[in-house]
């Protein structure tokens, strides 16, 4: 394993090799989502996933629902076309990773103090804290936007998909559907029916 304190080399890299999963080709993209640190985190990303945003912290500690994981020493962090990856660098020697997609974040802020930022991410189970103070202020900034959009961009998504399954006319051809099926009666159907045209 590498070690360089410019490049957080305890993360392992080999700058002559390929990508094998990460796709650098997207906007926006913060200035530190490149391929020598995007490497160092692209063993945990789906094939063709693609990295906007990256960020660094070492030294401060991953939180869950406010209480420190003192065995995550450092955090490597991407915002994706798809979630946010996290690998983190376990204590004594080894390495783990987590994923938050976008539409089970119910919330997402910056908390600053006067040497570190973290990212805060909230969904319903759990609130994590995820440091990003070795990228600049307005690239953190900029990160915390993209999630938002993107986690606006997957509730749109799926309030459109719950909409269209929730058709009342929908539910009504369903309805004639198990008639047809012999899973309903007739009484059934009429029954229903009739609640699902009250809603159109």
């Amino acid at each position: 394993m590498n070690y360089h304190p410019s490049n957080m080399g305890f993360f392992g890299t080999d700058d002559e090799a390929p990508l094998e999963n990460a796709d650098l080709d997207c906007e926006p993209q913060n200035e530190f989502a490149n391929k020598e640190q995007v490497k160092k985190i692209d063993e945990y990303l789906d094939p063709g996933e693609k990295v906007h945003f990256l960020a660094k912290s070492a030294g401060e500690r991953f939180e869950i629902d406010g209480e420190k994981m003192d065995d995550v020493l450092a955090q490597r962090t991407a915002a994706t076309d798809k979630r946010i990856v996290i690998k983190k660098k376990k204590n004594p020697f080894g390495f783990e990773s987590q994923s938050i997609r976008y539409e089970n974040i119910s919330s997402v802020d910056l908390s600053s103090g006067l040497v570190k930022t973290k990212l805060r991410v909230e969904t319903s189970s759990k609130v994590y804290g995820i440091g990003v103070g070795q990228i600049a202020d307005d690239e953190s900034e900029d990160m915390c936007q993209f999630i938002r959009d993107r986690m606006s961009q997957a509730n749109q998504s799926d309030s459109a998909n719950r909409s269209v399954s929730e058709d009342p006319l929908d539910k009504l051809e369903r309805l004639r559907d198990l008639k047809e099926d012999g899973i309903i009666s007739e009484e059934e159907l009429e029954e229903k029916k009739s609640d699902l045209l009250d809603r159109i």
